[in-house]
């Protein structure tokens, strides 16, 4: 198998987008990875095109708007882990030796919107509300608070860190920190996670470029981390959250040949702040009922030992499905080149992991190193 590693990535801000079609959302996006990997839309040989919410054809279309020569464009669905499909299935195309150059594309729309006022009268566009997914986490949050001691305040502190490292991320849907007082007193959707412990439910699009280790230098001198480990896993019959994350992570650790204590930043699924806790132990960050702790202790900030989430996570970048584990992919790319300004991660990181699980059926984790 070839060694493969990551040219380049662009995104198009996560957000809410009434008036933009999927389509000019997945070139822009595009176009930057283009630019940012060194290359041209021609030399791209194979495609897949990640998304929850679009038409069978989403990749196509986006492919017929950059222009047409011939490349295979294949389209992923995977619920919340298509993005990591994608990206996975072009990293099996270009380590089997059967292409040099591949693209992962994510992109989603919501299928309708709601409109609601403002305080001061205006009109906004909003996405529609969703709690189904929010009651199995809040079930969890009163669990994991009931057998570990977990409390609110180190919830909402996931929350405050999410909110402050998308602050410095300008594809984040939301850019403004907030405090523990406002977590605490936000709308509550299901007791005891208020909104600000919930992702949105919103749009955007990412494209990552992925090449062969021995080609990547036709086309850009920047640092293009390697792929070290692409591991998933379906239904282990255990926790279809917990067991299935700690399965596939110490898959992944084998391939890389490292532990969870040699990371040096982690994107995971954070749909809710208690998914984040739950991770952190799953993923070997830190031993089963210290979640809690872990984040009050300032472990996972940007500073502390185990950086998570400096993009944001999908509590702050955002949630929109196709785009979201490209996304996180994006993120350890641009660390790992010393890209990301005030959310840098310190000491040029140099090995990290990006997690996502598909609506609890199956899980992927990705580890990049320079």
């Amino acid at each position: 198998m070839r060694e493969v590693v990551v040219l380049g990535a662009g995104l198009h801000r996560y957000g809410i987008y009434p008036d933009k079609t999927f389509i000019s959302m997945g070139v822009e996006a595009c176009q930057l990875a283009f630019t940012d990997a060194g290359i041209q839309w021609p030399d791209v040989e194979v495609g897949y095109c990640a998304s929850g919410n679009q038409t069978a054809f989403s990749g196509h279309a986006i492919a017929g708007s950059l222009g047409t020569f011939g490349a295979t464009m294949t389209n992923v669905e995977n619920a919340s882990a298509s993005g990591c499909s994608a990206f996975r299935e072009a990293y099996l195309a270009i380590t089997s030796g059967l292409h040099d150059v591949a693209i992962a594309i994510g992109v989603d729309k919501l299928r309708s919107y709601r409109r609601s006022s403002s305080s001061k009268g205006e009109d906004t566009v909003k996405a529609p509300e969703s709690t189904g997914a929010m009651m199995g986490f809040a079930f969890r949050a009163r669990e994991h608070m009931a057998q570990y001691g977990t409390t609110i305040d180190q919830l909402a502190r996931v929350s405050v860190k999410s909110h402050q490292n998308a602050s410095f991320n300008p594809y984040a849907h939301f850019q403004e920190t907030v405090t523990l007082e406002e977590v605490h007193n936000a709308r509550t959707v299901v007791d005891p996670l208020t909104v600000l412990h919930c992702c949105p439910w919103d749009e955007g699009a990412a494209a990552v470029v992925l090449c062969s280790g021995e080609a990547a230098g036709r086309f850009t001198d920047k640092a293009c981390p390697r792929v070290l480990a692409s591991a998933c896993t379906g239904l282990t019959g255990g926790d279809p959250l917990v067991d299935l994350t700690q399965v596939t992570a110490y898959k992944a650790y084998d391939m890389a040949g490292c532990g969870p204590e040699d990371l040096n930043l982690i994107e995971v699924h954070d749909a809710a702040t208690i998914e984040e806790i739950l991770y952190y132990e799953a993923l070997g960050l830190c031993p089963q009922g210290e979640g809690g702790r872990f984040i009050e202790s300032g472990a996972a900030d940007i500073t502390g030992r185990s950086p998570v989430n400096t993009s944001g996570g999908l509590i702050s970048m955002g949630h929109p499905i196709g785009p979201t584990g490209l996304g996180q992919i994006a993120e350890i790319l641009w660390q790992m080149r010393g890209q990301c300004g005030g959310r840098q991660v310190p000491g040029n990181p140099r090995l990290g992991l990006a997690h996502m699980v598909g609506a609890g059926g199956v899980c992927f984790v990705h580890i990049l190193g320079i």
